[in-house]
């Protein structure tokens, strides 16, 4: 198994906001190459109250918002504002350009911005939501985003999908897995326990095309599983994933 652990070189702090930035598959965080497929770049983001990033565009890349404490805003060119939470998820397909402004105005606020390279650079930007009343869900595995025609809640433009639960202390549970598929599971919160390794907080594990074995909480966590296509074909025209 490779696990990725939260490091110190990895972090860096600007003003309010303090970013932890993994290039999953990487043996070498330091290093400038992705190796997972198209899952290109994973930032650890905490904004303190009245954190704000101005208007700004980005470009081709695929962004999956994941906010689990606190709450952001997104604000469009339009002026339209959308809170984001753990009660609402947002993926940008920026395409030929997506401009906003990201805030968070009330309280401190943790997520996840998850940079995906698409298939092929272009198309229309857009934005979507995923609304979910009852927040992270407790005991099981719920899918987020996903390619075209599966289903899911946010549509992907590549071969990734994204899940999300809620584990409590002691149980037991098992990542997504499909055939041919990698898992590269994530620790947002808590503490883990996976074939006899111990993972905390901004640890990151993944096992190539081979099946993780069962998880189980030391504490209560919040746990994220992305499904990479690690032979899919994906642009290098990110903006940020890409050169």
């Amino acid at each position: 198994m490779n696990i990725m652990r939260a490091s110190p070189i990895q972090l860096f702090e600007y003003g309010p906001f303090t970013i932890r930035r993994m290039r999953p598959g990487e043996a070498d965080a330091a290093s400038n190459a992705s190796a997972f497929g198209p899952l290109a770049i994973v930032d650890h983001m905490q904004l303190k109250s009245g954190a704000r990033i101005a208007m700004h565009q980005h470009v081709n890349d695929e962004i999956l918002h994941y906010v689990w404490r606190g709450s952001l805003f997104h604000e469009d060119r339009h002026g339209e504002r959308t809170p984001l939470s753990a009660k609402k998820i947002m993926l940008i397909s920026a395409g030929e350009g997506v401009e906003h402004e990201e805030s968070a105005p009330i309280v401190d606020t943790e997520m996840l911005q998850i940079f995906i390279r698409p298939q092929q650079a272009g198309g229309e930007g857009r934005v979507q939501f995923m609304a979910r009343p009852q927040g992270i869900v407790e005991g099981a595995w719920t899918l987020l985003a996903g390619p075209q025609g599966e289903a899911a809640p946010l549509t992907l433009r590549q071969r990734v999908w994204a899940w999300d639960i809620r584990l409590a202390k002691q149980a037991v549970t098992e990542a997504p897995c499909r055939p041919g598929l990698a898992q590269w599971l994530y620790v947002a919160e808590g503490t883990i326990s996976v074939g006899g390794e111990r993972l905390g907080k901004g640890d990151a594990l993944s096992d190539g095309l081979n099946r993780l074995p069962p998880i189980e909480a030391s504490r209560d966590a919040i746990l994220l599983c992305l499904l990479v296509d690690l032979q899919a074909p994906a642009t290098l025209a990110g903006q940020i994933s890409g050169h």
